[in-house]
């Protein structure tokens, strides 16, 4: 079956060539239909900026420099801007990180979802209020009918999170993109939205890119993960396989550094050492290299590629994928 979205090579720059940063480079993957894939990384690591370039939403000076984006078959990087319009919000939805800056502050909460029911959806004005209400009350907003005369400010984060979900799969999209759904909301908060998202996702049967600095999200909900790190996908692969036999040290020390419930026995947690580097120019080396505790020379004089390692459909790119379990288990040893 033909995904319904393939990335390959794509590459976004920032600032020039030379001394740019290279927020996306050569990041390349596909999505089935129905699929849900996380995208896992720290901040700056370029989740964010692969999810706003599958929509044309780069601002300037950042610019698409390189790489394809099919979505059905069609090139999305080719489209003309009325051609990409049309796709945005109709076929391919985003819910942004912050639903407050998100929302329009100054149109009630109906209006902004009325707009893209009859731009997108081509409902009439009474037919959109309609379908509003529904879905207010699909994403568990008490009173929807009442609420639709509300302003932003009238609610709550969490509940602004559900407007923002409400109005992104109002036209029943193929693909919807959630960029850290549930940033600041409390577990509960956090727990709603997801279950709403899935339930949502079985619904329509559209598939889902989950973008979320938080593992313990992506193991509940991804079919697959990605890791990014330094604008590059570093690993992926099924969920389980990558969480329980990660095959590059940057998976390892994300998941060294989050808490697990279903381990209380392991020892204390460990950060990651160091900062992330600004991503310049071509990657020439491995980025991972001046924090990795099993860097060798060939780390910094040559960049790894993603290549098979570990279970099936698993990649990794580092020059020790297949040792990487075996080296930590020295090194451990040693430590002890």
């Amino acid at each position: 079956m033909t995904p319904i979205l393939s990335v390959s090579d794509l590459k976004v720059q920032f600032g020039s060539a030379e001394n740019g940063v290279r927020a996306v480079d050569d990041v390349s993957f596909a999505l089935e239909r129905g699929e849900t894939l996380g995208i896992v990384g720290e901040s700056g690591s370029g989740k964010s900026v692969t999810g706003l370039s599958l929509l044309r939403l780069i601002s300037k000076p950042g610019r698409v420099i390189g790489g394809s984006i099919l979505f059905d078959g069609r090139d999305l990087l080719a489209m003309d801007e009325k051609e990409i319009r049309s796709v945005r919000g109709r076929e391919i939805s985003m819910i942004f990180q912050d639903p407050m800056t998100s929302l329009n502050p100054v149109l009630t909460i109906g209006r902004q979802l009325t707009e893209i029911l009859e731009v997108q959806g081509g409902l009439t004005p009474g037919q959109a209020r309609t379908r509003a209400v529904e879905l207010l009350a699909l994403v568990g907003i008490p009173s929807p009918e009442r609420r639709l005369g509300d302003y932003p400010h009238h609610f709550s984060g969490g509940m602004r999170q559900r407007v923002m979900i409400a109005i992104a799969v109002a036209c029943r999209p193929k693909l919807l993109i959630a960029d850290e759904p549930t940033t600041a909301l409390d577990v509960t908060i956090q727990a709603q939205i997801l279950d709403i998202l899935k339930s949502l996702q079985k619904e329509i049967g559209m598939a889902l890119i989950l973008i979320t600095h938080d593992l313990g999200i992506v193991a509940g909900m991804a079919d697959r993960i990605a890791v990014m790190y330094g604008g590059r996908i570093v690993e992926e692969g099924p969920t389980d396989p990558v969480f329980e036999d990660p095959r590059m040290p940057y998976t390892v020390g994300l998941l060294r550094s989050t808490p697990r419930l279903d381990r209380p026995e392991e020892r204390r947690l460990r950060p990651i050492r160091g900062l992330p580097v600004a991503p310049r120019g071509e990657a020439r080396f491995c980025r991972f290299a001046p924090r990795c505790d099993l860097v060798e020379p060939v780390c910094t004089r040559e960049a790894p590629q993603l290549e098979a390692a570990g279970a099936e459909g698993q990649r990794a790119a580092c020059h020790f994928a297949e040792r990487v379990p075996e080296l930590l288990h020295t090194q451990e040893e040693a430590a002890q």
